[in-house]
């Protein structure tokens, strides 16, 4: 050990030292002796009172200086990687066995958070060859992590469960801290930062629907715009903490269209009533991951690691430029099904409310309805949960659509329905629109990616190749399912909505934290024999 320490720091000296002799050799700039100063002190006012210092500090903490310097308290986009590492090495690497499983799972999770450091910077910079290809290069890497994590997802759902029960590698007080601090500092981020393209659009159609009474599909205001591209429960989830900011609205309850432009008198919603939905949401969805953990494992300690993880990860905090971000906290379309998702998860002991908590996500983001096979699969064995599971599901299904019908009209020559799914779906697949984008891995590429979206039937994407796949993946998700853990239904679960990311135009994969969490629950959960009091199935969510 001596002599290692001595290598070590012999090795270290002839850096230091190779150093200074590269910085001595480079051109020097000559600075000069201009003055000796000694410093003078003027005279201090008389102290003012409690009062009046609380009420200068709170104005100058409103003011654009006092919100530059709440702003540098954040962590920016290089602290919150480093943090992603240091908690995942901290926590969850096992450093007795760094080849196992869950430590390249862990690795590849890091790895696909430092491919998005500073990717808003290639929206911003003008595409020619060099950058163009950079950008390509950058989502075929993100594309890559995206699928290796999804085929070792699949992999690990297949097998029996396998491998000692995990353990954190600090437990009790230590660690509950440490998974409280990183919540606050994601409450923290909601707050401070403004909420990105979906918070504003979903916040402005949310607003809308409070004035008119109706969705935004076929708002004559919103329609084809990103106003309306969002779930209906997302515009409805704002509403009360719209509600609650302002009860009443700024603008006249009208259906006309307002004046734009430099006539426009159109005052928008509080940006504050995203950010506290966002929050509500996300504080939902960790505490199911920490009920879940818990459950599956009998380890409390087990729940607050997970808590950590998630908190304190790069696809929770944020990464992506200096004032922008590719997703987190600020992005409500990439943290509220994700929430709900993780919600009717940990509801599985219920199966009618799980059912109901996954059609609400579905209300969402549309991705959590392709879980619906892997779930059914899972509780096939146990019919009464099944059929339960399914009329949750089916009845809460039934309620958003057709009250989404009802609270929607139609528009540009569509029938109600038609505007629905282009304003929708359609918007983020519209080959005019975000189905040209070429921020992605598929928009404006030849050869077998082209061939890879390009429809085989009509015009639709949904029949392109890569759907086709994704739609083999679900189909395949059901079978594996039936014979699967709670652990491996997680899995399964992550699967999905990594591909329902991957097959995305615009921004491919970059929607990890749809499917973060689940992760998590299926890597760090899976053990070869259950805890005491815990029987290998049943018990894992007591149905």
């Amino acid at each position: 050990m001596t002599r290692r320490m001595a290598l070590i720091a012999a090795v270290a000296l002839a850096c230091i030292v190779a150093v200074g002799v590269w910085a001595g050799r480079q051109p020097q700039e000559r600075q000069l002796l201009r003055e000796v100063y000694t410093p003078t002190f003027g005279n201090v006012p008389p102290e003012a009172s409690i009062t009046d210092t609380i009420a200068q500090l709170r104005s100058d903490l409103r003011s654009s200086a006092g919100q530059g310097f709440v702003a540098r308290l954040l962590p920016d986009q290089a602290t919150a990687l480093w943090i992603s590492i240091i908690v995942a090495l901290g926590v969850a690497f096992d450093f007795s066995r760094p080849r196992s499983s869950r430590n390249v799972d862990l690795v590849l999770m890091l790895l696909l958070g430092m491919t998005f450091f500073d990717i808003m910077r290639l929206f911003r910079v003008p595409l020619d060859p060099v950058y163009w290809r950079l950008l390509d290069s950058v989502f075929t890497a993100i594309v890559a992590l995206n699928v290796a994590l999804l085929i070792r997802a699949v992999w690990h759902a297949r097998r029996a469960d396998a491998g000692r029960a995990w353990q954190p590698n600090f437990r009790g007080r230590p660690l509950i801290a440490v998974a409280l601090v990183l919540l606050a500092a994601n409450v923290f981020v909601a707050l401070e930062r403004e909420p990105d393209d979906s918070g504003y659009f979903i916040n402005l159609g949310a607003q809308r629907l409070r004035e008119r009474g109706r969705l935004p599909y076929g708002d004559p205001l919103l329609t084809g715009t990103p106003g309306a591209a969002y779930g209906p429960v997302f515009y409805a989830a704002h509403v009360p903490f719209q509600f609650i900011i302002q009860p009443r609205s700024p603008n006249p309850i009208s259906s006309a269209h307002p004046p734009l432009g430099e006539n426009a008198s159109y005052v928008l919603p509080p940006p504050l009533a995203t950010k506290l939905c966002t929050i509500a949401w996300h504080l939902a969805g960790v505490l199911a991951l920490f009920i879940v953990a818990r459950r599956l494992t009998g380890d409390a300690d087990v729940g607050w690691a997970l808590v950590a993880l998630y908190c304190g990860g790069a696809f929770v905090m944020g990464v992506g430029g200096e004032r922008e971000f590719i997703g987190g906290m600020t992005f409500p379309s990439h943290m509220l099904p994700a929430a709900a998702t993780l919600i009717a998860f940990a509801c599985l002991p219920t199966p009618v409310l799980s059912g109901t908590m996954l059609a609400v996500g579905t209300g969402m983001g549309f991705y959590p309805a392709f879980m619906f096979p892997a779930w059914v699969g899972y509780l096939w064995r146990t019919p009464r949960s099944c059929v339960r599971f399914v009329a949750g599901f089916a009845v809460a299904a039934a309620v958003i659509g057709g009250t989404t019908w009802g609270l929607s009209q139609p528009a540009n020559g569509r029938g109600r329905i038609g505007t629905i799914l282009n304003d929708t779906l359609g918007h983020h697949t519209d080959p005019a629109g975000y189905g040209r984008s070429p921020y992605g891995f598929w928009g404006q590429r030849g050869s077998v990616r082209g061939w890879m979206i390009a429809a085989l039937v009509g015009k639709s994407g949904l029949t392109s190749p890569a759907y086709v796949l994704f739609f083999a993946l679900v189909g395949l998700s059901f079978v594996l399912a039936r014979a699967a853990s709670a652990s491996q239904l997680a899995l399964l679960s992550a699967a999905i909505a990594l591909a329902a990311s991957v097959v995305k135009i615009h921004s491919t994969g970059v929607y990890v934290a749809w499917a973060y969490a689940l992760l998590l629950i299926g890597v760090f959960t899976s053990q070869r024999t259950a805890p005491a009091g815990v029987s290998s199935r049943g018990a894992e969510v007591a149905l």
